[in-house]
């Protein structure tokens, strides 16, 4: 057995005097309780989100249920907890286990007694192409970049591929914590401090809080690690998910590592099926501390190509169409300054449509409003009806007036796409005001409110309007003609739809 996750210093950590050392697994669980990770050296950034929940999902489950409900307070103790969590096999915590009959990180035991009996394959020559990031151009993410890989390189994108990846052609399924195959899995959670250790520390508390909560669903003393069971690939070799460990840590592919002359040999495996038995009417709820549930289907969030848009942001933290995940839901421990954090790599079929990653400050002032569910409620109304008002903006008073304007004045001829680059850039400055605006308006009065509102609004529309007619291609023999049509339409418009914005007060 080589490379032990429990004992060798693999894993390079970057120090609050920022210094760089090599780790162990247990060593990282302890440092993070104590908050003494600024970074993980290797760790790349389409990585942190599957890295952070193994972490939390690890480290929640060895505290349940190897340490007595209380988190170790040394290195050594995470250890113990770790080693029971595998059944008391140290050879689940190894990278490389030549003995295939026994598990390896993240590597389940082959029964049919060898790689080759079993149909692998060392057909992956680097950790990058193990990895779940596809890209279709070279210019996006090179392929094949990891030269001279080390177990670290290995060890994060084997994370990434067992606990994020989704169907990739026949033989290649994916993780059931998704909405189909090609759904993602996204992150959504509050966190006090951008820290790996305080967002670690709170995920931690809250997937503890919840477990007892999971348990009708669930099997508390079920499977923690799925990789310490055997498996050859059959459909009916899948474990029922109702039999499993509220956290588990599941497997998705069938992989084992060789040691070749000190380098790393990935071999690979088709299956037939998935690993978790879960039935397709689950549509990705698991019950993961993470993910957003559409109320009216109960299917987990997917998130689409445009990613944490600051509609479908507000619709999550102010539970419309969305049930908030536990992750997300404030706790009588949480005070003061918070954050929303928000990830997910999207999934496309055959590429990847973007790495999202969000965070929204939640000042002092509004975190006591979103702790109370009444105050909650009247927050997201306001929401809800700022994003009616962001869309009317859009449709009645910018789409018209530079559609007339690009028209020589008429819109008729004018298709959406020739407008879109002047409404997506006012988009833009609602989505990156949007939250700012909203939390400073808690101490306001609703009127006080629609009018700070609003002015934001028509002071963006004129931005977007005045860039039109000044860079807008347009006929100059109907040049006069469409400018005063464009401007008639545009302040006709904006005072019957932003009527706060044009009030005596405002």
């Amino acid at each position: 057995m080589k490379h032990s996750l429990l004992d060798d210093p693999l894993l390079r950590i970057r120090l609050p005097d920022n210094t760089v050392q090599g780790a162990s697994l247990p060593q990282i669980l302890h440092q993070l309780t104590q908050d003494d990770i600024l970074s993980f050296e290797a760790l790349q950034a389409h990585q942190q989100q599957p890295w952070h929940s193994f972490l939390v999902q690890l480290a929640a489950m060895a505290v349940a249920r190897q340490a007595g409900g209380t988190r170790p307070d040394t290195a050594a103790g995470w250890r113990d907890a770790l080693v029971g969590l595998a059944d008391g096999d140290a050879a689940a915590w190894h990278l490389v286990v030549a003995d295939v009959s026994r598990p390896a990180f993240l590597q389940s035991p082959v029964p049919e007694g060898s790689l080759d009996d079993a149909g692998y394959k060392a057909d992956v020559p680097t950790p990058d192409q193990l990895d779940v990031l596809i890209t279709s151009k070279s210019h996006d993410v090179k392929a094949r970049r990891i030269r001279h890989p080390e177990p670290e390189h290995w060890i994060y994108a084997l994370v990434t591929l067992q606990t994020m990846e989704g169907f990739l052609g026949r033989g290649n399924y994916g993780v059931v914590r998704m909405n189909g195959g090609f759904g993602n899995r996204p992150l959504v959670g509050l966190s006090p401090d951008l820290s790996w250790g305080e967002h670690f520390r709170r995920d931690v508390d809250v997937l503890l809080s919840e477990r007892d909560a999971l348990s009708e669903r669930y099997t508390l003393d079920g499977p923690a690690l799925l990789w310490t069971r055997p498996w050859d690939g059959a459909k009916d070799s899948a474990i029922p998910l109702a039999d499993c460990d509220p956290y588990f840590l599941e497997i998705c592919r069938r992989i084992r590592f060789r040691d070749d002359d000190g380098d790393l040999v990935c071999w690979r495996a088709n299956t037939k099926g998935q690993r978790v038995d879960a039935p397709d009417s689950l549509n990705g709820d698991t019950g993961d501390p993470w993910t957003p549930i559409e109320k009216s289907s109960g299917k987990a969030l997917t998130l689409p190509g445009e990613g944490f848009t600051y509609d479908r942001l507000q619709d999550i933290v102010f539970e419309g169409e969305y049930a908030q995940p536990p992750a997300l839901q404030f706790r009588d421990s949480d005070g003061g300054h918070m954050y929303v954090v928000a990830r997910a790599l999207v999934r496309g079929q055959g590429k990847t449509e973007g790495l999202h990653h969000r965070i929204v400050p939640v000042p002092d002032s509004a975190s006591g409003w979103l702790q109370e569910k009444s105050r909650r409620e009247r927050l997201g109304e306001r929401a809800r009806d700022r994003v009616e008002i962001v869309d009317e903006v859009r449709r009645t008073v910018l789409y018209p007036a530079i559609g007339t304007l690009l028209g020589g004045g008429d819109t008729e001829a004018i298709e959406f796409d020739d407008v879109s680059p002047w409404l997506d850039a006012f988009d833009r400055t609602v989505d990156a005001r949007f939250f700012e605006a909203l939390w400073a308006s808690v101490d306001m009065s609703d009127r006080e409110a629609r009018e700070h509102w609003e002015s934001l609004l028509w002071k963006e529309a004129q931005t977007q309007f005045n860039d039109a007619e000044d860079h807008a291609p347009n006929s100059s023999t109907r040049y006069w003609r469409a400018r005063s049509s464009a401007r008639s339409i545009f302040h006709g418009a904006a005072r019957d739809t932003l009527k706060y914005a044009f009030s005596d007060t405002s």
